[in-house]
């Protein structure tokens, strides 16, 4: 799904073959995966990992594995050169040189990076020979996966690497991987080798940013990766999004984005023998209870309500076993910061939503109890969900759970955990995916009619861990 994939070098060094027929499998690699990125999600991820004007990137370093034409190179390269006026550094071939690197396998779009890198340099004010001479050492035509850049590691690594199954890699680039790339990272999809290269790029505290499918999360061929990378990253964000959003064309996938830094490897947590999570400092709790959803749920096309009161919702059949296959629901946010109900007269969109629920808002037992007409039966404080959490639903005939850094306010037939450190977080969810919660509640969570496990907070605060 990416805007990386269509890339790998005739320019590589590699076995002696034809040129032609290599010629021919880029092409056929370009034809199968060569989505480029929307400029809008492109500006979104810079600006997560922090690559923007107003700070000096001059003094930094960012690497684009697969580049395509030019999405994320060209957007990086104003940014740089911005960054340079706004410090007062004239742009030279001499100083910026090495801020960039990237790679793009298929020529044609290597060209097509370098010709855009080098119109949005000639905008900005830059002399035509400089912008058309970064361009060319900003992007080298050649496969990231054969030929990873010399010079040092970097401290931004952004991009949308190449999505597509490893059986489907044209026999000869095929061959080239399986005899270059770790065994453990062959086999599954060509995203995988990509990622694992770019991190291990990755300067200690730097920031990456990928658009890549989130099948790394949970897939058998991602384990390795995952042990590896896992312990080393504090994944800020992780959100998914429509291809439709994503992409310039339509595709069928499931891209997703995650910004994260490197970090030193977590170590394991002190456990004492028989540890239950609430033992080891977990906190469990419940999704808020709103006695009368309609009134505070939003859909996904839905817009009646102030935009900074809505946070996303999840509800328990968005919750597959690793991720959140998320309908775009939104809810209201009722208590601003210091847990005080919202005053309705400062939001004329939600006053006007909830009038139309009204009826069957004062009819509930808190209302008749002396609660405000329209409050919920449980404070929806935002704040209180923003950490990074894994979420169980309570009713499940196989119980899962997903790890959610989107801040999203689960429904009251979820179950959220927390941790004071965010890395407790990391180790519990890889301790638990994959089965391991089933297994954990099976001796202590009672069943009901149907087989369902019903995974309450008293069960979920027992499980014992390893």
């Amino acid at each position: 799904m990416q805007e990386a994939s269509h890339r790998q070098l005739s320019e590589t060094p590699g076995p002696r073959r034809s040129a032609v027929p290599r010629r021919v499998e880029v092409q056929k690699l370009h034809d199968r995966c060569g989505i480029y990125t929307k400029p809008e999600v492109v500006a979104s991820i810079l600006d997560e990992v922090g690559w923007v004007p107003r700070v000096k990137l001059f003094q930094k370093r960012l690497l684009e594995p697969a580049a395509g034409d030019g999405a994320f190179v060209v957007e990086a390269a104003r940014r740089l050169v911005l960054s340079c006026k706004k410090f007062g550094l004239k742009p030279t071939v001499g100083s910026l040189a090495r801020c960039i690197a990237s790679f793009e396998l298929h020529p044609r779009e290597a060209g097509r990076a370098r010709s855009r890198i080098a119109r949005a340099l000639r905008e900005l004010k830059v002399r035509s020979a400089t912008a058309h001479a970064l361009a060319r050492r900003w992007v080298t035509c050649g496969d990231f996966l054969l030929t990873p850049p010399a010079g040092g590691s970097f401290t931004h690594v952004v991009g949308n690497p190449p999505y597509v199954r490893w059986s489907k890699i044209p026999p000869q680039l095929k061959a080239e991987y399986d005899a270059s790339v770790a065994k453990e990272f062959t086999g599954g999809d060509l995203f995988l080798p990509f990622l694992d290269m770019a991190l291990s790029r990755l300067a200690l505290a730097g920031k990456c940013g990928f658009l890549c499918s989130d099948r790394w999360r949970f897939m058998a061929f991602a384990e390795s990766f995952r042990q590896k990378w896992l312990p080393q990253l504090l994944i800020s964000s992780e959100h998914q999004l429509c291809s439709s959003n994503a992409f310039v064309k339509d595709v069928d996938a499931y891209p997703s984005i995650l910004i994260a830094a490197r970090c030193k490897p977590v170590r394991q947590l002190r456990r004492s023998k028989s540890n239950t999570i609430r033992e080891a400092g977990f906190m469990v709790r419940v999704g808020p209870a709103l006695g009368h959803t309609a009134a505070f749920v939003l859909g996904a096309d839905e817009n009646d309500v102030e935009p900074e009161l809505l946070r996303p919702w999840v509800e328990a059949a968005e919750i597959q076993e690793g991720s959140i296959r998320s309908k775009g629901k939104r809810i209201v946010a009722m208590h601003d910061s210091s847990g005080n109900l919202r005053e309705l007269e400062r939001y004329p969109l939600l006053s006007a939503r909830l009038r139309r629920f009204r009826p069957k808002l004062t009819q509930r037992a808190i209302v008749i109890n002396g609660a405000a007409w329209y409050s919920p039966i449980d404070k929806v404080l935002a704040s209180g969900w923003e950490r990074p959490k894994l979420l169980v639903p309570e009713l499940a005939k196989i119980p899962r759970l997903a790890l959610d850094r989107s801040g999203s306010i689960p429904s009251h037939g979820v179950y959220a955990i927390f941790a004071d450190e965010e890395r407790m977080i990391h180790e519990l969810h890889e301790e638990l995916r994959d089965g391991g919660l089933a297994l954990a509640l099976e001796k202590i969570a009672p069943r009901v009619k149907g087989g369902y496990f019903r995974c309450y907070k008293r069960f979920l605060d027992s499980i014992e861990l390893a």
